[in-house]
């Protein structure tokens, strides 16, 4: 579980991010982690990975200038935005190498930034928690201020930010969905829930009567694949009533059932999701 401070625990306060670019909470430790990585220890300093680095970033460098100098400067040229802080970062990943680039230590340190970057698969190079095409899919689908965004909003920070919850996340996924679905679906149904919607769209007697935005591989926008992609969702497993077994979701789990909420979600503010035929 990720630590949360003792203030946020004690008054309940949101979980915060993800984050994007360099946030002033996270300069400080990617300063340290430059320099101890590009240093090379307390004596010797990589002069030929600094001069590497300035190269492929083509940063100028002063022509007589010592190793401490070129690192100087190069901290000079990170210090110009955030693409380029960044971009300081992943050419020293790559070009120190996994053996010893302190992979993990800068992993540990943008987690818990909540950054929206982490150290990839290959421990030489920066990506995405979020893929830009989700994010973009994301921020589609909350630009309009009403409930549906509220709850994503609420989902997204809890699968994504530090100190989230993934069970929460989950939960308000679900409620993001109920709040776009149910309107359309179950109108006048009272106390209706995602599982109502999921049984209309599923049942044999009403299902033919709707179709989804989707043609289908048949081209006949039958709803089958939307209910496939609602039983994803519903329940959270971890807090659904009944007879059933509960089990906390992981975080990767969480993520997975956001996205999947965002996705749907963006799909209705572009035209429609589900309609009667």
């Amino acid at each position: 579980m990720k630590w949360q401070p003792l203030s946020q625990r004690m008054r309940g306060l949101e979980p915060d991010g993800p984050y994007e670019g360099v946030p002033q909470h996270l300069v400080s430790g990617l300063v340290s982690w430059l320099d101890e990585t590009l240093r090379g220890g307390a004596i010797s300093m990589r002069g030929d990975v600094i001069r590497s680095v300035a190269i492929n970033l083509r940063v100028p460098l002063p022509p007589f200038g010592d190793d401490y100098a070129c690192l100087r400067t190069l901290f000079d040229y990170a210090d110009t935005g955030d693409d380029a802080f960044l971009d300081v970062v992943d050419a020293t990943l790559k070009l120190v190498g996994s053996w010893s680039n302190n992979h993990a230590t800068l992993r540990t340190l943008l987690a818990s930034a909540a950054s929206v970057w982490t150290v990839g698969e290959d421990d030489e190079s920066l990506v995405r928690v979020v893929s830009s095409e989700m994010q973009g899919v994301y921020e589609s689908a909350v630009e309009v201020a009403d409930e549906p965004a509220k709850e994503l909003r609420e989902a997204w920070a809890n699968a994504f930010g530090r100190n989230g919850n993934p069970s929460d996340a989950w939960d308000h996924a679900i409620k993001a969905l109920e709040d776009t679905l149910i309107p359309i679906v179950v109108p006048k149904k009272a106390k209706a829930n995602l599982g109502s919607v999921i049984g209309v769209l599923a049942s044999q007697q009403s299902s033919g009567q709707w179709q989804m935005l989707l043609p289908g591989h048949e081209l006949t926008h039958d709803v089958a694949p939307l209910v496939a992609m609602l039983r994803l969702v519903w329940p959270n497993h971890d807090r659904h009533g009944g007879p059933g077994a509960k089990r906390a979701p992981s975080e990767a789990e969480a993520r997975a059932v956001v996205t999947i909420v965002a996705t749907i979600i963006q799909w209705s503010r572009q035209g429609w999701v589900v309609q009667k035929r």
